[in-house]
């Protein structure tokens, strides 16, 4: 019987692994990230939390929430947005829920998201509330203090994100999120999740 193996690379070290392991959990959140947000860079301060566990940071947590998933054009903007804002105001990360599947399968984590935001979002076609991305909310000891979702739904006819984020867009949404961040600033992360 053989073995497959299968090798990467990882800063520079080739690392031996089995075809069976799952490689993604050696893989730093932040070089994950870059992978499916290129745009982003590899000095970013995404980490990725599951739908459960950003329940629990909205909940009782004090971070930053993004809300979104590769796949979303908008999104991959929006995270460089994002993580250069943070990172000017010396935030230590942001919690990533990559949302796409949870929502699309009506989980009990994603039914709770929703309950959690009950009011701060925007409508289907249906009437239902629905989380729509790009979204950042900013929760602090588990109050809802700051939320940003401007092009998750209504995109103004623009075709591109790099067509609509114009310097005077990018400005205002860099001084939403620094208002929201300035209010988590002196708490420490370290312990939200």
């Amino acid at each position: 019987m053989f073995s497959s193996i299968i090798f990467i690379q990882c800063r520079g070290r080739n690392i031996q692994v089995e075809e069976n392991i799952n490689v993604s959990q050696w893989i730093p959140d932040s070089e994950k990230f870059v992978l499916e947000y290129p745009l982003v860079g590899s000095e970013n301060i995404f980490v990725y939390r599951t739908a459960e566990q950003t329940v629990q940071i909205l909940e009782r947590g004090t971070g930053i929430v993004f809300f979104g998933f590769k796949e979303c054009s908008w999104c991959q903007l929006y995270a460089v947005f994002l993580n250069d804002t943070a990172k000017e105001m010396k935030m230590q990360r942001i919690f990533y829920c990559d949302i796409r599947e949870d929502r699309a399968n009506n989980t009990e984590s994603y039914q709770r998201i929703v309950s959690i935001l009950s009011g701060l979002l925007q409508y289907d076609d249906e009437g239902r509330q629905r989380v729509y991305v790009p979204d950042v909310t900013i929760v602090e000891s588990g109050n809802i203090i700051g939320r940003d979702f401007e092009t998750s739904k209504d995109t103004l006819g623009y075709e591109s994100a790099q067509e609509y984020w114009n310097e005077e867009r990018v400005a205002a949404l860099k001084n939403r999120f620094r208002d929201g961040m300035n209010q988590i600033a002196s708490k420490s992360c370290n312990s939200c999740d």
